[in-house]
């Protein structure tokens, strides 16, 4: 059975003696085999690529990250004034907060709370070494989840791109062989009615 396939590619690829197969249809099953190696090479390999860059940004983020410490900090208005918002946890409200810089100056910031928060409450922040208000550092699993979608959305990317190159080749073969059979028809065509 896998001989009979190996033939049967060899054939499409290569051609037989079939007389109507030109040769715009072998430079597209050659084109259409190469793009398919291409891909299944490419894909693998871009997608370590990838993975490893984000790796390697994510690791730059968590020496950063190491410096971060958390404070203390005290809610100026409660959830129920605070903004609902769909880029904070769900079921949370963004509101004010005010924290002691490392030098003793206040600072204030916005952060997601839950909709119980009440004006005054405490809350834990993360800060950076100079006091700016900083999200929660990444963990192992932030990481590994970093590297899995960039390596997910190269790979999807890659083989995208194999199939809209797959497809504007079939769309010029189509093309070329429309005029092809217009050509051939001029030619036979005026013989073809004579018979008549």
């Amino acid at each position: 059975m896998n001989w009979q396939r190996t033939r049967r590619l060899a054939r499409l690829v290569a051609g037989d003696d079939n007389p109507l197969r030109r040769g715009v249809d072998r430079a597209e099953a050659l084109i259409m085999l190469v793009l398919l190696a291409a891909v299944l090479a490419l894909i693998p390999l871009a997608a370590v690529v990838s993975a490893r860059m984000a790796g390697s940004a994510a690791s730059r983020e968590l020496r950063a990250e190491r410096s971060w410490r958390q404070v203390p900090a005290v809610l100026q208005e409660g959830a129920a004034a605070g903004v609902l918002s769909f880029d904070g946890p769900a079921g949370s409200s963004w509101v004010r907060v005010s924290w002691q810089q490392p030098a003793g100056r206040p600072h204030t910031g916005d952060i997601a709370v839950s909709l119980a928060a009440r004006k005054g409450d405490r809350v834990m922040i993360w800060v950076t070494p100079g006091g700016q208000l900083a999200h929660p550092p990444l963990s192992k699993s932030d990481v590994g989840a970093q590297e899995a979608a960039a390596a997910l959305t190269t790979a999807t990317g890659v083989a995208f791109i194999g199939i809209f190159a797959a497809l504007g080749t079939h769309l010029a073969a189509n093309r070329r062989r429309m005029s092809g059979w217009a050509r051939d028809w001029a030619l036979a065509g005026p013989r073809w009615n004579s018979l008549r």
